[in-house]
């Protein structure tokens, strides 16, 4: 089958979105179809293109903003006639284009929802609309967690229109003993316990929760050190919140860092940690990639209550679930994992379980195709 995903989202974009692309892309040409992604063009990506097992097409104008639909569209239109199947990636760029190519040549075409990219129209008639048309119109639209199916019907697509399919993470990469030291020794991770979270730094993410939670933890594990992987604007908030809290030395920022690196540092963290929330936008996680990633090194994992990260985290069999801003109950449900390493290993391999049989993306891509054919 010759597949089009079109994207706004791929790497050297980094988030879930962008991992969902990827991934499906890998899946589906592993699978033996024909795979042509049309995806953001930026400067130096030309070995990853060659290396990948789909087709990449670039497209310019990704700083153009909403106008980038149109750079897309333009791309698009080369390949939309000779498909069999469109997958839109971001219902306001793929999604809609999938549904120009339906219109123009009779295709049918996938939709996506996380939750954020489609909530944020719902107080504008014209948007909300417009994309309720694209949905609508799908041949199927997928939902990556139970909170966005819902909020999908909320927003006026029928229940009988979406599969729910929860993403998940790739096998966990093996990471030499060498490889462990060298990390250790450049972080100065050595006769630490470590705790890990992974994201970008704005405040749903919970960075400053975890700083905060960082003294109680100190009390019982002065060896504890935080080590928060990932940049953005909330950087420099977190790093002055760890300094008025005397923690400034238990916190690691490592900053951006390639795949080997976050790779050792899963393998060598104790407890996987970053209590999401929604921010003042409504903005909310859909899933939560990152605890999916967690688990598939076998680390238990403490996550906010929020959105759809129930669904990615599983209270009190993988993880544990908190209130986003309460550093204490944080706080509490590090050092009951810190403190109890049995019950640490159980959640570890409750959660590596899960990741293998469910959470993984040739589930999730066999899921995907399974949908399109019943609907065909």
């Amino acid at each position: 089958m010759n597949i089009l995903i079109l994207t706004a989202d791929y790497p050297p974009i980094e988030g879930g979105i962008g991992t969902v692309s990827l991934q499906l892309s890998r899946e589906l040409a592993s699978l033996g179809h024909s795979v042509t992604v049309i995806a953001p063009g930026f400067p130096g990506m030309e070995d990853f293109d060659a290396a990948e097992p789909a087709r990449i097409v670039r497209y310019r104008g990704y700083g153009l903003g909403w106008f980038r639909f149109f750079p897309m569209l333009l791309k698009s239109l080369r390949y939309l006639p000779r498909t069999d199947l469109v997958l839109g990636i971001n219902i306001a760029y793929g999604g809609v284009i999938g549904r120009i190519g339906r219109a123009l040549f009779g295709k049918p075409y996938v939709t996506f929802a996380y939750a954020y990219e489609f909530l944020k129209f719902r107080w504008n008639p014209p948007a909300r609309w417009l994309l309720r048309h694209v949905y609508r119109r799908a041949q199927r639209t997928v939902a990556i967690s139970a909170f966005t199916r819902d909020r999908l019907i909320e927003f006026g697509v029928k229940d009988s229109a979406i599969d729910l399919i929860l993403p998940g993470a790739p096998e966990a990469s093996p990471v030499d003993d060498n490889a462990l030291q060298a990390l250790k020794e450049r972080y100065v991770l050595n006769g630490h316990r470590i705790v890990l979270g992974v994201g970008r730094f704005v405040a749903r993410k919970g960075h400053t929760t975890l700083v905060e939670a960082l003294p109680k933890i100190l009390e019982s594990h002065p060896d504890t050190v935080l080590v928060l992987v990932g940049q953005g604007p909330r950087m420099s908030a977190t790093t002055q919140v760890a300094g008025g809290l005397g923690v400034r030395n238990n916190l690691r920022l490592p900053g951006r860092i390639d795949d080997d690196e976050l790779a050792a540092l899963y393998t060598l963290c104790d407890c996987f940690a970053l209590p999401t929330g929604a921010d003042k936008r409504g903005q909310v996680e859909g899933f939560g990639l990152v605890f999916s990633e967690a688990h598939a090194y076998g680390k238990p994992v403490v996550a906010g209550r929020s959105g759809g990260v129930v669904d990615a985290v599983l209270d009190g069999e993988t993880g544990l679930l908190v209130a986003p801003e309460d550093p204490d109950a944080l706080a509490d449900a590090i050092l009951s994992i810190l403190d109890n390493p049995d019950r640490a290993r159980a959640m570890g391999e409750a959660g590596k379980r899960r990741v293998e049989q469910e959470l993984n993306w040739t589930r999730f891509t066999q899921r995907l195709l399974d949908a399109v054919e019943a609907s065909a």
